[in-house]
Order: structure tokens, then C-alpha cells, then sequence
């Protein structure tokens, strides 16, 4: 429940300060999920409205409130709408991401810092292989859950029965890229086998 009302604290403080409604936050959700690849969620948005012209309405809004950048131009009635095409406002952005970044944190520090192969140590909260910055992978990690706190609860909550109880985590990139999370949880309620494929090939 903490980070539920974590989350429900920024998105009120995001509508305070961008004047925006709730179902205008919620469009932004979907098409940043679109331009992440997740298109449907979108699809079935957008589905809920009688009236069609419903996104076109909210992106004119959103741009008038300066979240969409004057340089992106909303399609005409009847054009293709190409999510990717739209342009935020990096600043709106940055306080978007803010709770991703918190929960980033979060599973950084409840990570394991390091494992033993062969008598060697391994720092296993490491991210610079497959991304730029940690920064970076909080919000590739947030993405893969979601934005949601109830997911990422449980998630650290099964990191922390792993420590205790001898999983074999990989490292912190592979953990967030491969949903380590899902392996996590269905080794926990006894439908995987526990293999660290990492650990086989540092031997």
C-alpha cells in the first residue's frame, strides 16, 4: 500500500502542476506503453470512446499544455496515428519517471551486491552492459512492470526471500531485460528449477 499511495502522490502532484485530467494522464500512459512496443493497450483505449476523435481532442489539449511539444503535428480526422511520432516535453518526462526511478532504486539496494564462483567474486548490481546509465535501466525496469507498484512490491519481496533462501540471481541487467522477476516468483511457488545460466558460463 506504501507505493500505491506513492504513486497516486505523483500522479496528483503531475495534475497539479500540468493542470491535467486524469484521463489525459492516462492517454499519456498508453501511447508511451505504444512507444515502448506495447500497441494494444492503446488499441483497446482508444476502443472505449464513442466519440473518435477523443485522442486527437487530448493531444491538442496536451499540447496546449505544453506536455507535447508544439513541433509535433497531431494528425488531421481521419490520418494515421503513429505513437512514436509524438514528442513530450522531457522536463514533464523527468517528473513522469520520478516514482519509476524510486523503485529503481529500491531494487538496486534490495539486490544482491555480489556472488562467489570458484572462489571468485562477482559484482552482480551491474547495469553498463546493456545500458548507458542507471538511470536508464530504472526506467526500462519500470516499463517491464508497468509502472506498477503492487508488481514491483512483490517483486522485492521475492528478492528478498531469494537471498535468504540460496537463489542464484544473475546480474541486474539480465535480471531487469529477461523479467527475472516472473523466474523469481515461479521458483518461489516451486514451478522452476533454479539454474543460474550466468554462473555456468563464468565457470
Amino acid at each position: 500500500m506504501k507505493y500505491l499511495n506513492h504513486n497516486l502522490d505523483s500522479e496528483l502532484i503531475l495534475m497539479r502542476d500540468y493542470k491535467i485530467y486524469p484521463n489525459e494522464l492516462f492517454t499519456i500512459k498508453v501511447i508511451l506503453l505504444a512507444q515502448d512496443g506495447e500497441c494494444e493497450y492503446l488499441q483497446q483505449y482508444v476502443e472505449c470512446f464513442e466519440n473518435k476523435n477523443y485522442l486527437r481532442l487530448a493531444l491538442e489539449s496536451l499540447q496546449e499544455k505544453g506536455i507535447i511539444l508544439k513541433s509535433y503535428k497531431i494528425p488531421k480526422p481521419g490520418t494515421r496515428f503513429i505513437p512514436e511520432d509524438v514528442q513530450f516535453n522531457q522536463n514533464f518526462l523527468k517528473k513522469f519517471y520520478r516514482s519509476a526511478l524510486e523503485m529503481g532504486e529500491e531494487l538496486f539496494y534490495t539486490y544482491p551486491q555480489s556472488c562467489t564462483v570458484q572462489g571468485q567474486v562477482f559484482n552482480l548490481r551491474t547495469v553498463s552492459k546493456h545500458f548507458d546509465s542507471l538511470e536508464q535501466a530504472f526506467q526500462k525496469y519500470a516499463k517491464s512492470i508497468k509502472n506498477n507498484p503492487e508488481i514491483h512490491q512483490e517483486i522485492i519481496n521475492n528478492i528478498k526471500w531469494g537471498i535468504e533462501n540460496g537463489y542464484n540471481f544473475t546480474t541486474l541487467d539480465r535480471f531487469i531485460i529477461d523479467r527475472g522477476g516472473e523466474a523469481l516468483k515461479a521458483f518461489r511457488e516451486g514451478d522452476s528449477i533454479n539454474i543460474n545460466l550466468e554462473a555456468i558460463q563464468l565457470i
